[in-house]
């Protein structure tokens, strides 16, 4: 028996890219048991940006793919698993090794050039048994998920406004809910007979819409304490595209506020937070002041002067496999094999 750890894939690549900027053997460090995290290596830590919780923790004898199994444990919403053992295992960045054919840095930059959403681990008594990065989790998002803005859409069914939830799959297709007024639109056009080729039938029961295909799989549509209606039925195989946050001529800063009280800063690039150098001199104008801020982990920068104001330089993030790390901290040079 193993178990299989699913962590955030983003934030494990900040973490990773910390430490291949400031550790001499830069590795991630995985520390078992009961409520398993994984955090990079780099001396200092990261400022304010903690270490990945597992988000879920499957338990199999043999599965391969990315389905959770019966006996899955959700450490967002369940308790933890007690009799899991604790022990810290090292994962080393920059090199291959026997479970791995290309250095976990790659792995884990390809996966997120391509779009994927999660970090996994398999683990058993003996230790380490593979890493892999993955698209979609074949479950419905826990309570603690993020669900973001998009356009649901079905080829046959039509397209509406709403939110899914990246990283995981219902059905076959991504997660999708919907506000009440969209809901109600989604029912009628379900409920109108001259629609061509609807893929679900509304029908109500004591006042309840219920969801019916032509081989009779029934879904009730009910809405979620937050007054959002997730609706999932196996013939509504969804998909999903994000809507844009901005759409303006302004240059786009690359650090923001961060915290309660806005005085942390957060690069809007690689999300690092409080890893940032900051400088301000006279501007060569004559008057006022140039300033420049730059992400230690990714070396994004922005800045103003009097005269052109804002001027953001975002780099690519993550590196492409193989490539440097786009971090200003130094480290001493890798020892050799």
């Amino acid at each position: 028996m193993y178990r299989r750890l699913w962590f955030d894939l983003h934030a494990t690549v900040l973490h990773a890219e910390h430490a291949l900027t400031r550790a001499d053997r830069p590795a991630l460090i995985l520390r078992d048991g009961p409520s398993p995290l994984l955090a990079g290596n780099g001396t200092p830590m990261l400022h304010a940006s903690p270490p990945v919780p597992a988000a879920h923790i499957d338990s199999s004898t043999d599965n391969t793919n990315n389905t959770a199994t019966d006996d899955a444990v959700d450490t967002g919403t369940t308790a933890v698993c007690a009799t899991a053992l604790a022990r810290t295992v090292r994962l080393p960045l920059p090199s291959r090794s026997a479970l791995t054919v290309e250095p976990i840095r790659d792995i884990l930059r390809r996966g997120a050039h391509t779009g994927h959403a999660w970090f996994t681990v398999d683990i058993d008594a003996a230790g380490l048994r593979a890493t892999t990065t993955r698209t979609v989790r074949d479950s419905a998002p826990p309570a603690s998920a993020t669900w973001r803005d998009a356009l649901i859409s079905h080829h046959r069914q039509g397209q509406y406004k709403g939110q899914t939830c990246p990283g995981y799959q219902v059905h076959g297709g991504a997660p999708a809910r919907f506000r009440t007024e969209v809901m109600h639109q989604l029912l009628a056009d379900t409920l109108c007979s001259h629609t061509p080729n609807r893929v679900v039938t509304t029908v109500f029961e004591g006042r309840k819409p219920w969801l019916v295909d032509d081989l009779g799989d029934r879904t009730p549509v009910t809405a979620d304490a937050d007054g959002w209606w997730p609706i999932t039925h196996p013939g509504l195989r969804w998909t999903a595209s994000l809507s844009a946050e901005t759409d303006g001529p302004d240059p786009e800063p690359v650090f923001e506020p961060y915290g309660t009280d806005g005085a942390g800063l957060r690069c809007g690039v690689c999300g690092a937070i409080d890893e940032a150098t900051y400088r301000e001199l006279p501007s060569m104008a004559g008057f006022g002041d140039d300033t420049a801020t730059t992400c230690t982990i990714c070396g994004s920068a922005e800045t103003t002067d009097p005269v052109f104001g804002l001027r953001a330089d975002p780099k690519p993030w993550p590196p492409q496999p193989g490539a440097p790390s786009h971090g200003t901290g130094s480290r001493r040079p890798e020892p050799s094999a």
